[in-house]
């Protein structure tokens, strides 16, 4: 008797809890942070005990030799440590715009290692981007429930290369700016959405597409066109911030574009390295291409959003890293939410497809390569 009400008392304190948490989005993003981040940590660890790593110096951190999560701070990683620790040494690093190593190296004044610094960051800021998600979700599709809002955040969160939101690098807090940004511009709050907008624009150029995303969802929302002039100005404040920056110190406002030439943009056309052309490049351009059509009589400024990302490779020559700027388009993401989430195996095998995805990126990063 005395054993049966005790499992009842503990039933109860679990779906008191259960409930506590599902009511609440910031305490749902922190789960599933601690989820993703934690199975993440631990496929990566364990492929490292038997992966054959790229012999390039420059594909692993390896200040920090001993740190068994040193891992997630390979390839872009180690240059933004490096900024944060010893600034831009050379004109050739002002591609990695500057918020993201400001922090580090705020942060790192504190925490003795740049790599635990870097993670804390893109940690943190990555429960963030899922709160916004989750708002977003609710928002724009009218969801009430946590629960099926959480449906959603799955096609985010395991989207194959959502992997970079765990790592040392700007994706965590760019998704965190641009979440809250698209989220407050549905709410027709200009200010605070431009000044989300502005920040990225510091983050990452990718800024200038949010930027534009932002002024046509306000001129949706039916925003005064004042508001959304307004808007604009204040959200392009942080890059012409940062080339203000870069003309005083390089005398080159636009040293960020002359900077990608050495990771080999804007050399060459597209056209010219078809050869290159993977099957993953196919696919991530497919679905951004299938984004612009589904999007384009739904909601037009999320088929613009996602057409300017087919201008990257389009503009730049290449498809280099274009799997890992497709984690930004998030009307591509809401374009498989929107058409499976009443289609129950549908959903589910989109969703264990993006899983293999993932652990197929994660893999392949741990180990010092880069899925292109």
């Amino acid at each position: 008797m005395k054993i049966g009400l005790q499992r009842d008392k503990i039933t109860t304190k679990i779906l008191a809890m259960y409930k506590f948490i599902i009511n609440r989005e910031w305490l749902l993003a922190v789960l599933l942070t601690l989820v993703i981040v934690t199975v993440g940590s631990i496929i990566g660890i364990e492929n490292n005990k038997i992966a054959l790593f790229n012999p390039s110096p420059v594909s692993r951190y390896v200040t920090e030799p001993t740190n068994k999560l040193s891992f997630l701070a390979n390839w872009d990683g180690v240059d933004y440590i490096n900024i944060a620790k010893h600034g831009y040494s050379s004109p050739s690093l002002t591609n990695f715009f500057l918020l993201y190593p400001i922090i580090l190296n705020l942060v790192n004044k504190i925490i003795s290692s740049p790599l635990i610094s870097g993670l804390i960051i893109s940690w943190t800021f990555m429960v963030g981007a899922i709160y916004y998600y989750l708002k977003v979700i609710k928002l724009f599709f009218q969801v009430e429930d946590n629960l099926e809002a959480v449906k959603a955040v799955f096609l985010f969160i395991l989207f194959p290369s959502s992997v970079y939101l765990m790592a040392v690098y700007t994706e965590s807090l760019f998704a965190f700016l641009s979440l809250g940004a698209i989220y407050y511009a549905l709410q027709r709050r200009y200010f605070i959405a431009s000044f989300l907008t502005t920040l990225a624009c510091v983050t990452h150029v990718n800024g200038v597409f949010l930027l534009i995303l932002v002024g046509l969802i306000l001129i949706e929302q039916k925003e005064k066109l004042r508001n959304v002039f307004i808007g604009l100005v204040i959200g392009s404040i942080g890059m012409i911030s940062y080339m203000g920056y870069l003309w005083a110190h390089y005398h080159n406002p636009f040293e960020f574009i002359s900077a990608q030439h050495n990771h080999g943009w804007l050399r060459h056309s597209l056209f010219s390295h078809l050869n290159s052309f993977s099957g993953v490049d196919f696919i991530f351009a497919l679905v951004t291409i299938a984004a612009v059509i589904y999007w384009w009589k739904r909601r037009k400024s999320f088929a613009i959003y996602s057409f300017l990302y087919l201008l990257i490779p389009l503009i730049g020559g290449q498809f280099g890293g274009f799997p890992r700027y497709t984690l930004m388009i998030f009307p591509l993401q809401f374009m498989f939410y929107d058409y499976f989430r009443n289609k129950k195996l549908g959903y589910q095998i989109v969703l264990i497809l993006f899983s293999i995805g993932w652990t197929y990126i994660l893999l392949q990063f741990a180990a010092g390569y880069i899925v292109s």
